[in-house]
């Protein structure tokens, strides 16, 4: 038997690319994403106890505020993938120098993203919402456009610590956010310590509050490690042609994948808002649970590109394609544990945000979002899967046959929707079937990609002279 796990333990564990080489990365990172879910989490558990109108429109609100810094999000946030091919290279003084072109398109892109909030802040009364809720959501989405310059140079700043795999700095950062967050939330909206109630006002907020303090710890260890070996150099903080180029080309497509992924989010999540309250609410339940599930494998994702990229970077293109199989079979196991519970406690899940409180009726919502939790749980599998393939692919370069691929997916999945709800006018849990098996079977495509091996061939450095 000892024999047997130790034969385990070096197939799996040990080596460049194995599980050990992962999760010191990804373990932080995972802890990380866990903080940014509960942030959002206790936001609508908090809005719960106000309104079911309030909770969907934290959501949607939410949403379609991050809609407007989603291209750019993703254009600044792959400069971790060209820290770790630095960093794997041994071209520590590059590092930052990449991350130094992030907050320059950080600040050139707000503007941009502040324009496309003018329009975005239209769509509510086009997608049919409940007048109460359009009014709440507008709220909430203007607050969250206005801050989202925190967001931007956040991802600048924490891609240096992602890319060379310090992500304990990341970690700590979001552990003092969700203590703000949770602090400033509950004050701001029941009005305690003689504070007003502000309802999601306090919410939106709060959770600026939370998103400043954390932008300013890691920016703050970002320039500290600019000024210690190796990373020190004299000229970091001024236009890198070199960089921001490779920024641009690779980050370009990677950015526009995510807008488009995030439009197609907004659509579906509109969509099924359209079949009125209580879907809307159902709708927010099962989501945010998925997203309690799914946001932790975007931590795993992040460990498993930068794994990759480092990899990549030194030349190692078996330790590279290993770090990606580590990953795999880490989400397999995680995402077994998500699907016993969608399948065996929906009730429970469920009961968290249906409080029994007065004059707020959950009976219909609670109903609806039982079934459909139940089965979210189908694609809970092939959704992680699918997620630490694109990860590795991005990390390679591959981005543009990443984009392409998700765009389909995308846009199929959110033409249904629309078709569910607006033409064929099919119930709510009848809609949700279609969407799921649309992720699944879309999602298949990209682990093709991957399995192809194309990837390999792809060079985002130029050789060192």
């Amino acid at each position: 038997m000892r024999l047997f796990l130790q034969k385990l333990k070096r197939r799996h564990c040990d080596g460049p690319g194995g599980i050990s080489a992962l999760l010191p990365i990804a373990i932080p990172m995972i802890v990380s994403s866990v903080f940014d879910t509960l942030m959002t989490f206790i936001d609508r558990l908090f809005m719960a106890h106000v309104g079911k109108e309030h909770m969907a429109a934290c959501m949607s609100g939410g949403i379609a505020s991050w809609l407007c810094l989603t291209l750019f999000a993703g254009l600044i946030g792959y400069s971790s993938t060209l820290v770790a091919h630095h960093y794997g290279a041994k071209r520590y003084e590059e590092c930052p120098k990449v991350v130094f072109q992030g907050i320059i398109l950080a600040f050139v892109s707000y503007p941009l993203a502040l324009a496309a909030s003018y329009f975005v802040a239209k769509t509510f009364e086009l997608a049919g919402h409940d007048p109460i809720q359009i009014e709440l959501e507008r709220r909430y989405f203007w607050y969250m456009a206005f801050g989202g310059i925190l967001s931007l140079l956040r991802s600048a700043f924490a891609a240096f610590f992602a890319g060379t795999g310090k992500t304990k700095v990341i970690m700590r950062a979001n552990a003092v956010a969700i203590v703000v967050n949770v602090v400033a939330n509950y004050v701001l909206i029941f009005g305690k310590f003689g504070f007003p109630a502000l309802g999601i006002d306090g919410a939106a907020i709060g959770t600026l509050l939370s998103s400043a303090c954390m932008t300013g710890i890691i920016g703050a260890s970002f320039w500290r490690h600019t000024r210690q070996k190796p990373f020190r150099s004299k000229h970091f903080a001024r236009l890198d042609p070199y960089n921001l180029k490779a920024l641009i080309r690779f980050g370009a497509p990677n950015g526009l994948g995510g807008l488009l992924s995030s439009w197609s989010f907004t659509a579906i999540n509109s969509a099924m808002h359209s079949y009125g309250a209580d879907a809307a609410a159902a709708t927010t339940i099962v989501f945010s649970w998925d997203m309690v599930m799914f946001v932790p494998l975007i931590g795993l994702q992040v460990g498993v590109s930068t794994l990759v990229g480092q990899n990549l970077g030194a030349g190692d293109i078996p330790a590279a394609e290993r770090s990606a199989y580590s990953g795999f079979k880490l989400t397999l196991w995680y995402s077994a544990l998500g699907v016993f519970l969608f399948c065996v406690f929906p009730h429970l899940l469920v009961g968290v945000f249906t409080p029994d409180i007065p004059g707020v009726d959950y009976r219909a919502a609670r109903e609806l979002a039982i079934p459909m939790l139940r089965i979210a749980s189908l694609y809970l599998a092939v959704d992680g899967v699918v997620l630490i393939a694109a990860g590795a692919l991005r990390s390679a370069g591959d981005t543009l046959a990443v984009m392409l691929i998700t765009f389909i997916i995308d846009l199929t999945s959110a033409v249904l929707a629309i078709v569910s709800a607006y033409y064929f006018k099919w119930p709510p849990i009848t809609a949700w079937i279609v969407l799921v098996l649309s992720f699944m079977l879309g999602g298949i495509v990209l682990c093709v990609r991957f399995k192809q091996g194309k990837w390999k061939q792809i060079r985002m450095l130029e050789p060192a002279a």
